[in-house]
């Protein structure tokens, strides 16, 4: 059975400003300040209405290990390869309704990824070579709306969210910067690979998510399960180069993909001892598949990709208008997959403009 996600985002979006504009009749609009100060274990899963958010927030990651094919913790300091991630990442929102939400987000994100030195040597030659993959730019805008259910939030809520990713950011990679240094002789010298990655998907890709929170007092549940689906597939280009003279000259080969289709689990337990103060552990289970990439013209399927991770964190509110949160990534288990220890950090404005 096919699904026509276009016409369900319609729907999602339609229902909501419905049942939003048809839930607000008739109600009194509380205090602003008493909105803005509320406990995170009491607010809904959308903003209220009139309310406008931002938020920016930085990531600093270490990849030192990774899971291979079987599941097995594969020590990338060992091996020479071992990278950091920066990822900077931006956001803003704002409460059409009580129940409608509607926002726009992006990143920046850079890492470099290098790999093992190699030595070739052989009877006229010694040869060394160092490989460096550079991922360097700024993520596709998301935009989505999201709708909760159209009652007062006491005890359960339940969000459905629906999205796209644009192809707005530059996904083609850039021209390689090869090099040859340290030259002793016509047959001994040293070759710097050095590819220039770009972050874009380079196709839209629909999003769809639902979430739940339940509430005790002091403490709270959430869980949401979320889907990425490309929409077709793409082509980009694979950059060849060759060597002569010490010399490189570099050629472009158009390929087709299609993007993993990308399955996201989370689940978050949240305990608040005060109304600016919140502790909470989460735990999120990530996984990828059915995508393939074309080479010399024969397409295969890639890895089936699979992460599972723990994430505790703390959410504090400064002021009325300012929350700072904060969270530490540790991976567990996973397969054909990175696995970096992280710290995310985020801060989020929060007003009522007009």
């Amino acid at each position: 059975m096919r699904y026509n996600y276009k016409t369900a985002l319609f729907i999602i979006l339609a229902t909501g400003i419905f049942l939003s504009v048809n839930g607000q009749e008739g109600e009194a609009i509380r205090d602003k300040y008493s909105l803005l100060t509320m406990p995170r274990n009491d607010r809904p899963l959308t903003l209220f209405k009139g309310q406008l958010q931002f938020n920016a927030g930085y990531k600093f990651a270490v990849r030192s290990r990774s899971f291979n094919g079987v599941g097995e913790m594969v020590d990338l300091k060992a091996d020479g390869n071992s990278s950091v991630l920066h990822y900077y990442f931006i956001e803003l929102k704002y409460g059409l309704t009580r129940f409608l939400e509607a926002g726009a987000e992006s990143y920046f994100m850079k890492r470099g990824v290098r790999s093992e030195s190699t030595t070739y040597i052989s009877t006229s030659n010694i040869i060394k070579v160092n490989n460096l993959k550079e991922y360097k730019g700024m993520g596709d805008i998301f935009i989505y709306s999201s709708l909760r259910l159209p009652l007062e939030f006491k005890i359960f809520d339940l969000k459905l969210t629906g999205g796209i990713f644009l192809p707005s950011a530059k996904y083609e990679p850039l021209r390689p910067s090869h090099s040859v240094t340290d030259v002793v002789t016509a047959n001994s010298f040293t070759v710097n690979y050095h590819f220039r990655n770009k972050n874009g998907y380079g196709v839209p890709v629909y999003l769809f998510s639902a979430g739940g929170k339940v509430r005790f007092s002091k403490f709270a549940a959430e869980s949401d399960l979320t889907f990425r689906i490309p929409v077709k597939t793409g082509t980009n280009i694979r950059w060849d180069e060759s060597l002569a003279n010490q010399t490189f000259s570099y050629f472009d080969m158009p390929y087709q993909y299609l993007l993993n289709k990308t399955t996201l689990t989370n689940f978050s337990f949240h305990y608040q001892p005060t109304g600016w103060f919140n502790l909470y552990l989460k735990a999120s289970y990530l996984s990828e598949s059915q995508g393939w990439t074309e080479y010399w013209g024969l397409k295969y399927r890639n890895n089936e990709v699979n992460l599972f991770t723990l994430e505790p964190g703390f959410e504090i509110q400064i002021t009325p208008s300012l929350t700072i949160y904060q969270v530490a990534g540790f991976p567990l288990s996973g397969k054909n997959s990175d696995a970096p220890f992280y710290l995310f950090t985020t801060l989020s404005y929060n007003i009522f403009p007009f």
